[in-house]
């Protein structure tokens, strides 16, 4: 079962082909993986692509151990090949080569793939020492997946992460005044999108007399930028993880706190 994922064609009827999409996007694929194993990370994106809207049979099993088997760690998949294979996707329908529902399904597959991964080793992840996260996504949020891999990022570099998807106000109000978090992330992918992060942030401001530092990521930093600290009180805005990373360290952390207590 698993050699017929593992030698899945990258090209021929159904897949996405090196010429048309994959060509002009090629050279952004892997882009943040180690230069020797760029030609790797970028096969596998492709394959991943392809392979998670077959209409063959698939088994999420096989897919995994053939996955496993292109040579690639664990992290370069989850960090690399799993988000630019949804990117690929996605970039399909917008140049009208892929389904919404090709893309729909091959996402939800990609996203599955993500999670068996990463709670394969959660178990290894169980030292947490700098610090304990919040990583948010709201009610009607749709791409989930980004938020996902950078919860997986930062539990790798020792944080404690609570994740909570498709979340509500109340809920997330709830979850802050029993926890003791030292960053609430939240993760939008568009403006509509957004416009419930910002009500909940409002919301959340109102009701709180001392927050974490707030942090936004996703797809809006792309559209919005420097304007989402127009429309929105929040600490920082970025997707980038070095600029994340520095701004949650202890050392900042404690400063935050400290300001707030005194």
């Amino acid at each position: 079962m698993a050699d017929r994922y593992h030698l899945y064609p990258l090209t021929g009827a159904g897949s996405l082909k090196v010429e048309g999409l994959a060509k002009r996007v090629i050279d952004d694929l892997g882009r943040s993986s180690p230069a020797e194993s760029r030609k790797r990370v970028v096969e596998t994106t492709i394959w991943l692509a392809n392979i998670s809207i077959t209409n063959a049979t698939y088994e999420q099993d096989d897919v995994l151990r053939a996955l496993m088997k292109r040579g690639l760690t664990r992290d370069l998949i989850v960090d690399c090949c799993i988000p630019d294979a949804a990117r690929l996707l996605g970039d399909g329908w917008m140049e009208n080569l892929r389904t919404f529902g090709q893309v729909s399904l091959g996402t939800a597959r990609l996203q599955a793939l993500l999670k068996a991964l990463t709670v394969r080793r959660e178990a290894i992840l169980s030292n947490y020492e700098l610090g304990s996260l919040l990583v948010l996504a709201c009610e009607g949020e749709d791409h989930t997946l980004g938020a996902l891999v950078f919860t997986d990022q930062l539990r790798r570099r020792g944080y404690s992460v609570n994740v909570l998807l498709g979340a509500k106000i109340a809920e997330i109000q709830s979850l802050i005044t029993k926890g003791d978090f030292d960053t609430i992330l939240l993760s939008s992918s568009s403006e509509t999108a957004f416009e419930t992060v910002a009500k909940t942030i409002n919301y959340l401001r109102h009701k709180n007399s001392s927050l974490p530092p707030l942090v936004i990521g996703g797809g809006i930093v792309d559209i919005l930028g420097r304007k989402i600290h127009q429309r929105v009180d929040v600490d920082l805005v970025s997707n980038d993880l070095g600029q994340v990373l520095d701004f949650i360290s202890p050392h900042h952390l404690n400063d935050n706190n400290n300001e707030r207590a005194s």
